[in-house]
């Protein structure tokens, strides 16, 4: 769901600058815990970068971004454009367009909303006219850390030489100084990892801040300070800088890390990589020759299968027909088993009668057995038998 963004005069828009791995972060996440919203189009966290979140509108750095790029720089530039002739003039009507809608919807419902974005050290003059064209009522709170620590942090995540880190520090100190407006709030990084309950209530002297100190303490993590200078005097390790001091940490920067050796360094660094990369092309290319080979036998196993399913679709048409034969074989079996127990019906009948009939035969033989007998005995009997017999021959012929 969406928030309601307040009007302008009802609201402090805070803007959060500083460079990157300065500690803007963590600053974030305890402003959030004194009730500070930042809209709900956040970058999402990356492990091992920023596991907590960049606390970073994506509209607000596609915007910032793009105009660097029409500008031919990028984040991790040292050259970077200055004041608004360094911008080309349709790039810059165009990001003023995108600037204007994003602070029109605004950052979250809170009375004070907060966007940050390391670019606003090299954009924030172009934000803060066109908060002033809207009436957005701006301030601007700056993180900072000593130069050692940014250079050590960026060597660590980006792989930059620590000369170059420092140099890339320095360019944006440079382009942020002049652009900062009278009564800008600064937060050292050390400073708020190690007190940020005492950090936000100083804060909440110039920001209507809800400063609630378990939950300030609980949102600043105690181990996110991975790098830390040594104590000393030279500007390197000092974690607040001032405009003026910043010809001598230029100084000190070409003292301890010369531009030559910083050179050879990006050179060799490039080398390495290009040879991390030759090496991780090779293993690309072989895995293309495998993942074709496995095309190759997938494709085959694939020919095969269809067959196999060709195969299984014959054998089913079959089986149909089969059982559709069957099917009629059954009715004729069921029709010739009723005929044979019709028969066999018949036959019983036709046995009963010949039994009735073979009783009636063994009667007659009998009967007639009897008439032989009588018969026999009246040709037994003289003269009368004799007279039979003479008639019976006469008969005959």
């Amino acid at each position: 769901m969406s928030s309601v963004s307040q009007p302008a005069e009802a609201r402090t828009l805070l803007f959060v600058v500083g460079m990157h791995r300065s500690g803007t972060s963590a600053l974030c996440a305890a402003l959030r815990a004194c009730g500070v919203t930042f809209g709900e189009q956040l970058l999402a966290p990356m492990a091992g970068v920023n596991d907590e979140g960049f606390w970073e509108d994506a509209e607000v750095v596609a915007a910032n971004e793009a105009l660097l790029s029409a500008a031919g720089a990028h984040w991790y530039s040292l050259a970077l454009p200055g004041g608004e002739a360094g911008w080309p003039t349709a790039a810059l009507a165009h990001f003023r367009e995108q600037a204007g809608a994003i602070l029109q919807r605004g950052f979250g419902p809170g009375r004070v909303q907060a966007v940050k974005d390391p670019r606003f050290c090299i954009t924030l003059p172009l934000w803060l006219q066109a908060c002033a064209e809207r009436g957005v009522k701006a301030q601007v709170c700056t993180a900072s850390r000593a130069p050692l620590e940014v250079a050590q942090s960026l060597q660590r995540r980006d792989g930059f030489p620590l000369g170059y880190g420092l140099r890339l520090d320095l360019a944006y100190r440079k382009a942020l100084a002049p652009a900062l407006p009278s009564g800008s709030l600064t937060v050292s990084f050390p400073e708020l990892v190690e007190d940020p309950v005492k950090v936000m209530l100083r804060l909440a002297e110039s920001v209507p801040l809800e400063t609630g100190p378990n939950a300030v303490a609980m949102a600043v993590r105690g181990d996110l300070r991975h790098h830390s200078a040594p104590a000393a005097s030279e500007p390197l390790t000092q974690p607040v800088l001032s405009a003026a001091e910043l010809p001598a940490l230029e100084a000190c920067i070409e003292r301890h890390y010369p531009t030559d050796a910083m050179l050879a360094e990006c050179v060799t660094g490039f080398v390495t990589r290009g040879a991390q990369l030759t090496a991780v092309g090779d293993a690309h290319s072989l895995s293309l020759e495998t993942i074709a080979a496995k095309d190759e036998d997938i494709n085959a196993l694939a020919a095969e299968h269809r067959e196999a399913l060709a195969t299984i679709a014959e054998r089913d048409q079959q089986i149909v027909d089969l059982d559709s034969r069957l099917q009629g074989t059954g009715e004729w079996l069921e029709r010739a088993l009723a005929t044979i127990k019709e028969r066999d019906a018949q036959v019983a009948e036709l046995d009963r009668r010949l039994a009735e009939i073979g009783g009636l035969h063994s009667h007659a033989l009998e009967v007639i057995a009897e008439k032989d007998r009588e018969i026999a005995d009246i040709y037994a009997v003289p003269v009368i038998g004799l007279a039979l017999r003479g008639a019976r021959r006469y008969r005959r012929q």
